[in-house]
């Protein structure tokens, strides 16, 4: 998530001179030493004729921003490749990886292994999944307006942006998130986003 509308968009400073890349990336420990990991991000435009509000009912409904599951849920008769991660459809805490490419059963979902994290495997139609880890939940995520916030913030939820964000790198707003790894087993996300923040629909008007 980096460009929201036309001008507005995430910046990784105030001043909104740099555009966030659109990843957060943290390095987790498999017993949890890592801790707590905080950043902030800013949410603006330097353009200081715009606004944005909600697209839904602009300048009533609040903005927001909320901790996604993005890992996708496994699907009857798909086509899989090579590396493409699922979660059952009842998800069940674990993240499963296409080691054989193939297309997933007609009708039946397979009985996925909980055990033998990197070597349990299951087939499905001509798909072979092997059990890659546990999944990062949005219980890992935390979003305040300050990082003393963040403290008695609740995990998971959603933060709200207010009505209206006017233009201007003094009006940019602060989103303060905090990372706490909750999964002391080892697997590379990288570019296989299980969780993300993503926005309601907003509304970009001159003021």
């Amino acid at each position: 998530m980096t460009n929201i509308t036309d001008t507005f968009g995430l910046y990784t400073d105030d001043a909104l001179t740099t555009l966030h890349t659109g990843e957060l990336s943290f390095t987790h420990f498999t017993d949890l030493s890592d801790g707590t990991q905080d950043t902030v991000l800013y949410l603006g435009s330097i353009d200081t004729a715009r606004k944005i509000q909600a697209n839904s009912n602009p300048g009533v409904d609040n903005m927001t921003i909320t901790p996604t599951n993005k890992l996708a849920g496994w699907e009857t008769a798909t086509a899989y490749s090579v590396g493409d991660r699922v979660e059952p459809t009842t998800p069940n805490t674990f993240v499963y990886v296409c080691t054989t490419a193939g297309t997933s059963h007609a009708s039946t979902e397979p009985t996925w292994p909980t055990t033998g994290i990197g070597s349990s495997t299951v087939s499905d139609g001509t798909v072979v999944w092997t059990l890659l880890s546990e999944r990062h939940e949005i219980t890992e995520i935390k979003l305040a307006t300050s990082n003393a916030g963040l403290d008695s913030a609740t995990a998971g939820a959603a933060l709200s942006l207010g009505t209206v964000i006017n233009g201007g790198n003094t009006n940019d707003f602060a989103i303060h998130i905090r990372i706490t790894n909750a999964v002391n087993n080892v697997a590379d996300s990288t570019g296989k986003h299980a969780i993300a923040i993503d926005t309601n629909v907003f509304l970009e008007t001159v003021l």
